[in-house]
C-alpha cells in the first residue's frame, strides 16, 4: 500500500475530525471502538481485534494539539511502527518485556497485574487529558463501545469532564472516503471477485457447504494484500438464513448457491454479493431473478453526485413491484462499508436518507430475496460516487452464473 496515500488520509481524517469538533463543541474525541483506532491510525490494535473490551488501545484527538495513543505495553511497539499516531503511551499487563538489550540500566522487577488493569488503563488515559488540558472539557465517547463497570471508573476518574456521544460524529467524517480507503476497498473487492467465481467454477452437484467455505477461506487467506475475512455468508437451496460455520448441506440440481461476502485489507471490508446456479433455472428463479436484475440495474442506474438517497430506494421498489414482486419491501438498498465489523454503515439508500450523495461516499448497492422453499438470489455491487460519477469496484455480470463452469 502507498505509504503517502496513508500519511495523506492521516492529516484528512484529523482535519475533518476536528473540523467537526469544533461545530459541535468537543474540546477532545477519545475512540475506544476499533474501527475508529484503525480509521485514525491506519492500523487496527490487536487486543481490540480480539475482545473489544473498551480501553485496551485507545486515541486522543484534541482539537488543538498532538493526537495521542494509549495501548498496553506489549502492543505499544507494533502500533507505533505500523501506524501514522507516532506518540503512544503505554499501561503494563501481565507479561514480563525485557530492557536489558537496549540499555544499561535495566528496569528493576515490579509487580505485574493479573490482568488487565481497568485503574491502569484509565490512569494512563486521565493524565494524557491533563497534560492537554482537557481532563475538565467536553470529552467525545462512543458510548455504545463502553461497558458499564468501564462507564463508572471513567466518570468517577474525570468528574468535572462532560461526556457526549461522538458515534455518528464519527460517521459522519467516514462517510467520505479518502484516496487511501478507496484504494484498500478496490484491492479487496477485486480479489474477492476472483476468489468466488475462481471457486464456484470447481464446485459441482455433490460439493457440500463446508467444501466451498473451506475452498473460500483458503483462497482467500492466500491472497496478497487480504489480510482476514470479515463475512462469508453462502446459502445453498432452500436454506437461505446466514451461516459462516460450515455444514453439510450439499449442493444438488436446481440449486441456488449465494455468497455475500467482505474480505479486509487493512481494516476494510469489501461487502459484495453474486448468485449461482447449479443446473437450469426453474421458471420461477428466472421469474423472481429478472425482476431483481431490473431494480438493481435501476439502482444502479441513479447513482451519482447529487442524488437523494431515498429517491434511488423509491425507483428500486416500484420496479420490483412492476416486475412481478409486489409485497417485495426492505429497509434499504444499499449502505456504506469500510471499517465497521457489522459490515454495514451509514449512509444508507433507505426512504430516511435524504442527504445528497457526495464524491467519495462508498454505497455497497443491494435488493436480496430471501424465501421459504426457494433459497436466496442476491447481487451487490460497491459503487464510489466520484466528481463526474460512479466507479464501480466490482465488475462482474449480474446474473444467475452456472457453477462448475471448469468441469465441462
Amino acid at each position: 500500500m502507498n505509504g503517502s496515500l496513508r500519511e495523506k488520509h492521516h492529516h484528512i481524517v484529523l482535519e475533518r475530525l476536528r473540523t467537526l469538533m469544533t461545530e459541535e463543541g468537543i474540546d477532545a474525541l477519545i475512540t475506544f471502538k476499533n474501527e475508529n483506532v484503525t480509521y485514525i491510525n491506519t492500523l487496527p490494535s490487536s487486543f481490540l481485534s480480539l475482545s473489544n473490551v473498551a480501553t485496551l488501545a485507545m486515541i486522543i484527538v484534541p482539537r488543538e494539539g498532538d493526537v495521542v495513543g494509549i495501548c498496553c505495553d506489549f502492543e505499544r511497539p507494533a502500533l507505533a511502527a505500523g501506524g501514522m499516531v507516532r506518540d503512544w503511551r503505554e499501561f503494563p499487563m501481565w507479561i514480563y518485556i525485557d530492557d536489558q538489550f537496549i540499555t544499561d540500566h535495566p528496569a528493576k522487577r515490579t509487580d505485574k497485574p493479573e490482568f488487565f488493569s481497568l485503574d491502569l488503563s484509565i490512569g494512563v488515559l486521565v493524565d494524557c487529558l491533563k497534560a492537554a488540558g482537557v481532563e475538565k472539557g467536553t470529552l467525545g465517547v462512543e458510548t455504545i463501545a463502553i461497558q458499564m463497570p468501564i462507564w463508572q471508573v471513567l466518570q468517577q476518574a474525570l468528574p468535572d469532564a462532560s461526556f457526549v456521544d461522538s458515534s455518528a460524529l464519527f460517521y459522519k467524517a467516514r462517510a467520505v472516503k479518502t484516496d487511501y480507503e478507496i484504494e484498500c476497498l478496490r484491492i479487496a473487492a477485486r480479489a474477492q471477485e476472483d476468489i468466488v467465481f475462481d471457486t464456484m467454477a470447481e464446485i459441482g452437484i455433490g460439493t457440500t457447504h463446508a467444501d466451498i467455505i473451506s475452498r473460500l477461506s483458503s483462497r482467500a487467506m492466500a491472497a496478497p494484500h487480504i489480510e482476514s475475512i470479515r463475512m462469508m455468508f453462502v446459502s445453498i437451496g432452500p436454506l437461505f438464513s446466514p451461516c459462516m460455520s460450515p455444514y453439510e448441506v450439499a449442493v444438488q440440481n436446481g440449486d441456488l448457491i449465494k455468497y455475500d461476502g467482505a474480505l479486509v485489507v487493512r481494516g476494510y471490508g469489501a461487502d459484495a454479493a453474486r448468485t449461482f446456479i447449479a443446473g437450469k433455472p426453474s421458471a420461477d428463479q428466472e421469474r423472481v431473478n429478472t425482476a431483481l436484475i431490473a431494480a438493481h440495474k435501476k439502482a444502479l442506474s441513479m447513482m451519482g453526485p447529487g442524488v437523494i438517497p431515498k429517491d434511488v430506494f423509491n425507483a428500486a421498489m416500484r420496479v420490483a413491484h412492476d416486475n412481478g414482486l409486489p409485497n417485495f419491501m426492505r429497509g434499504h438498498v444499499g449502505h456504506s462499508v469500510g471499517l465497521d465489523h457489522t459490515v454495514e454503515e451509514p449512509p444508507f439508500l433507505s426512504p430516511l436518507s435524504v442527504e445528497p450523495m457526495i464524491p467519495g461516499n462508498v454505497f455497497c448497492v443491494e435488493l436480496p430475496y430471501y424465501a421459504h422453499n426457494f433459497g436466496s438470489i442476491m447481487n451487490e455491487d460497491i459503487v464510489v460516487i466520484t466528481e463526474t460519477g460512479t466507479e464501480f469496484l466490482t465488475s462482474r455480470e449480474v446474473k444467475l452464473h452456472p457453477i462448475g463452469t471448469q468441469r465441462k
